[in-house]
Order: structure tokens, then sequence, then C-alpha cells
């Protein structure tokens, strides 16, 4: 196997190395490094500090010494890795899957080094199975994915999926963004500083307009997102969902105020990392994912200039 630090060290990287590093980071030490790549992936490790899900996650495997329930929740932390991301939504209602063939379907997605062989792989389809993330079968050696089907999956529900955005799926790509907008309530939040118009179309095709009372879209000040064209298909956007009783607004967090440089999009209970609309729609490597921490979307909207 490979030494490159990237998803596919969760390998050879036991689950109770990862939870012994949290108890390190949580009382001022340090973390192995493929450790700390692997937290900080998942949201659990921000800047050397743990985030407020890894301090969940250190309360409840080392002051409340749960440690069934701390496996799971970092199996679900982990959910965002790409070789689990690709066990859960490839092998999605096909039954159970000989081990050979799980393998050579990562090795399809690049997901693990090409050298690694099913006895590489086994720890980690065991230790999936023991929390409940797909159903590992020593006997038949087989594995079957436990992700529930996509319309269940919504965000809100399952908190923990995770989206991989691949230049091999670009139908696929757009399928997951519309199922983070479906089931969005309420106010509706996009902040993007290079906010894409093209995301206009993704909304008004996929909010559930009855369910919706307000649009509210944060950018930046640059040339290239401030044009005529944003500012017509933005009007024509707003117009649509005032005639559903929906309140549409664009604000601009200006250069030299703006302290955020990543998007979100969300509603008042669920808020979502997505990546730049156009690296969705070029199919670039990319991720949406549940964000680990509300941004203060108020405070950003407050001093904000209307467009």
């Amino acid at each position: 196997m490979g030494e490159a630090i990237d998803d596919s060290c969760i390998l050879s990287l036991p689950p109770s190395q990862l939870l012994n590093d949290v108890r390190s980071l949580g009382t001022g030490g340090s973390a192995d490094e493929k450790s700390a790549y692997i937290l900080h992936r998942c949201g659990l490790l921000k800047h050397q500090a743990l985030t407020e899900s890894g301090k969940a996650l250190f309360r409840l495997a080392w002051v409340l010494r749960k440690d069934k329930e701390a496996e799971h929740a970092l199996g679900q932390a982990l959910r965002q890795l790409t070789p689990i991301q690709v066990i859960e939504q490839e092998l999605r209602g096909l039954g159970p899957v000989p081990e050979d063939g799980v393998l050579d379907l990562l090795k399809q997605h690049h997901a693990v080094p090409s050298g690694t062989s099913v006895t590489d792989l086994r720890p980690l389809l065991r230790w999936l199975s023991s929390v409940d993330i797909a159903s590992y079968s020593m006997r038949h050696k087989s594995l079957r994915s436990l992700a529930p089907a996509p319309d269940v999956a919504l965000a809100g529900e399952v908190q923990a999926i995770a989206a991989m955005i691949s230049p091999r799926t670009p139908f696929l790509n757009v399928v997951k963004l519309r199922r983070v907008i479906r089931p969005l309530r309420g106010m509706v939040w996009w902040a993007d500083p290079h906010f894409g118009v093209r995301a206009l179309e993704e909304l008004a095709a996929e909010l559930s307009l009855g369910d919706v009372t307000a649009v509210r879209i944060l950018s930046g000040d640059a040339e290239n997102v401030i044009t005529p064209r944003s500012k017509r298909d933005f009007e024509r956007f707003q117009q649509e969902m005032s005639n559903h009783g929906v309140i549409a607004e664009w604000r601009i967090d200006i250069r030299g105020v703006r302290d955020w440089h990543d998007r979100w999009l969300g509603d008042d209970k669920t808020v979502w990392n997505v990546p730049p609309i156009n690296t969705l729609f070029k199919n670039d490597y990319s991720e949406i994912s549940p964000a680990s921490e509300r941004p203060p979307f108020e405070d950003w909207w407050r001093r904000s200039q209307p467009r």
C-alpha cells in the first residue's frame, strides 16, 4: 500500500488510534499525521484544535466513557471519506457483494492504492459492519451497503451524509445538489463569495416553494459576480419567487469587511458546505457535506449591502 496521506489511509489507521488521538488533542497533546488528516477531513479538527464536533466525540469517548456510542459517532463522521462514500453509494441496493468485487470497485474509483489487497481491506469492512454502516459477512466474504435510498437520505434526517463530486458522475453531481435543495424549508440561505447565477436555476426548479418563505443570497463584490447579466437574471428569479409568496433578496458583503471564504447552503435547521457552483458543473473533484458549525449568516446579512 502507498504512503500518500489521503482518504485511503483509513485502511491502515485503526479507529482506536483515531479515538486515542482525539483524547490526546483534547488534553493538550498532538495527533499522528495520518490521524490529524482524517480528523480534519471529517470536520473533527481545525487549526490543530478539536471542533465542536470533535469536542463532542471527546466527551462521549473519554469523559462519559461510552465506548460503543463513541465508535458509532466516529463511524458517522468517517462516512465523508472517499472509500466509504464509494462503498455506500455504489453498493446501495445491490445486496451482498463479494469482497473482491468491493476491492475492484474501490480501485476503479481510485479510492484505494492499486496495490491494495483484500487482506488490507478486511479490517475496514469489519469495522464498518460493527458501527452499522455496512453489513460484512465473514462467512460469505461479502459486503452489503446499509445506506438509505436517495429519497430517504434527506438533509436534516441523515446529518452524516456526504456527497462526492466527481468528473466520473457528471449527472449525479447535479442530482446530489438537488437532494440538498429539495428538503430546505423556511428561510433558505446561500452564501458564496463568487455566487454564480446558474445556481438560481437549481433553486427555482428544486425548492419546495410551498414550504419556503424567503431566499437570501449573499455574495462578494467581484466584478465577475456583480454583472448586468446576474442582475437581470436575479430580477427574473425574484419575480418568480414573489409569484409564489417567497421573498428573494441578494446582498453583497464587500471586500475589506468580508471575513469568510467558504460556501454554505442551508435553512434555519440545516447547513451544508457546498462547492462553487461552477466547480460542480465542471465536474471537478469536490464534495457536499454537512457543516460542522453554523456560520453567523445573520451577522453577515446585517452588515451587507443590498444588491
